[in-house]
């Protein structure tokens, strides 16, 4: 199988997911589900806790505000990291679909079992694609300022370093003011997004196998497995990429479903008024988002994602078997 021909490398994972002994589908419904009753079981008592502490006034309850606004901070935090191991644990899942193994619902678990590698991978990455951002964005800020797209920014700056202005009292940054700056900052954030997308693209399609090459080795670490999936991507990113467009349509279905999640805060900007509370709104369109994201996930994830584990199979390297040597010639070497 060659990766250049995307409709054998799609054929090869949907003959894999027919022949699979288990329930594909079924760890992909617990997958989304668990994720969906999270994300809910978050948002529920966060609101939970800010009702809470909007009752709570006054000195002698100064400590007990405190600890909910802790909580309110925290957990969806925690429950973000949860769904993160989760998702590494549903990779370990496809790559075993991929080999026609069976993907007991405990396999979600693996990203867990795996904590501290995971962890590294995730850490190293990010601090790869933090660097990127703040290299793009110190560029970004160069190139718009050499602009002139940069010129309303310089209009309301000026006036405020120049040391007249400084010293008078009449001038200040009022909320009319930041808006405005606010405003003139604009192109600047669409510079530094084109160049980090720039930059940070290639990277991304680098180590896309990573997380495969790491649930393959137990003993595989996060270096290693990010150097084999760059070794396994060289000169073949854009073939994956081109793998990526041809599942368009998965990923214009879960904007779509972003954008449903958000339907409390789009119908009001188009004039559309809901004939209830903001807080019922909120919670209709999310739970809606929710079911319509469990759902694609359960007829389309894995589909997908065992689209890439297969390509993950074709391009890894063959285990070499131990050279042997003999006893003769070893203080020849």
């Amino acid at each position: 199988m060659d990766i250049t021909n995307r409709r054998a490398v799609r054929n090869r994972a949907a003959e894999a997911l027919a022949a699979n002994p288990g329930d594909p589908k079924k760890l992909a419904l617990i997958y989304g589900g668990s994720i969906a009753l999270l994300g809910l079981l978050s948002s529920v008592i966060s609101y939970a806790v800010g009702l809470r502490i909007d009752d709570t006034g006054g000195l002698a309850n100064l400590g007990l505000r405190s600890i909910l606004s802790t909580v309110q901070s925290v957990l969806p935090m925690a429950v973000s990291i949860i769904v993160l191991f989760l998702g590494f644990g549903y990779q370990s899942g496809a790559l075993k679909m991929a080999r026609r193994q069976d993907c007991p619902p405990a396999t979600l678990l693996d990203g867990f079992r795996r904590f501290g590698p995971v962890l590294r991978l995730v850490l190293m990455q990010g601090v790869i694609y933090l660097g990127l951002l703040l290299a793009a964005t110190y560029l970004g800020a160069q190139i718009f300022i050499m602009t002139p797209l940069a010129n309303d920014y310089m209009d309301i700056m000026l006036p405020l370093l120049s040391s007249t202005s400084m010293l008078d009292s009449g001038v200040t940054l009022d909320a009319a003011m930041l808006e405005s700056l606010s405003r003139a900052l604009v192109p600047m954030l669409f510079i530094v997004l084109a160049l980090f997308l720039a930059a940070a693209t290639p990277i991304l399609y680098q180590y896309r196998l990573s997380t495969y090459a790491l649930f393959d080795d137990p003993g595989r670490g996060a270096i290693a497995a990010m150097r084999e999936s760059r070794a396994m991507m060289r000169h073949n990113r854009f073939q994956l990429f081109k793998l990526d467009l041809g599942f368009w349509w998965y990923y214009l279905a879960e904007a779509a479903v972003m954008v449903v999640a958000y339907g409390d805060v789009l119908l009001p900007m188009v004039g559309i008024t809901l004939p209830w509370s903001e807080t019922v709104s909120y919670f209709l369109f999310y739970v809606l988002s929710l079911v319509l994201q469990t759902g694609l996930y359960y007829l389309f994830l894995n589909r997908v994602n065992v689209t890439y584990a297969t390509v993950y199979e074709f391009l890894r390297p063959e285990p070499q078997e131990p050279t042997k040597v003999a006893l003769g010639n070893i203080f020849e070497m």
